[in-house]
């Protein structure tokens, strides 16, 4: 049986301000403090979060001490290291087991699955 899972993204602004589901554009990375960010933002607030980060960055100088790359977070490093190893399990996965996996692993709008995640799923018989 086909199966298509669709995700959709909302804005992080107009949610934490008064819950209303408006649909996310646009993805804004950024760092603050050694960690790293992903704000999904609505046409409405893309702008002014853009231009407001602009203007702290036109301000700001650069860090030629900052260690921030030097020291990843064991995640991170997961992450890194299996992007470059080639492909991901989850990304060889046909589209029925992708499914299957999703259920099994009830992570039906994860955007990120770990190949240590798809191997349990695997050592398990593929239910």
């Amino acid at each position: 049986m086909p199966v298509r899972t669709v995700v959709e993204e909302f804005c992080d602004v107009c949610f934490n301000q008064d819950g209303k589901e408006s649909v996310a554009t646009d993805r804004l990375r950024f760092g603050w403090q050694g960690r790293d960010y992903l704000l999904l933002v609505c046409d409405n607030h893309v702008g002014p979060i853009r231009d407001e980060l602009q203007r702290l960055s036109e301000l700001a100088s650069l860090d030629s001490t900052s260690r921030r790359q030097s020291a990843p977070s064991p995640r991170a490093t997961r992450a890194a290291t299996s992007a470059r190893s080639g492909p991901t399990a989850f990304s060889q996965l046909s589209d029925e087991e992708k499914a299957r996996f999703r259920k099994w692993a009830d992570m039906p709008n994860a955007r990120r699955i770990a190949d240590t995640r798809v191997e349990e799923w695997i050592s398990a018989g593929r239910p």
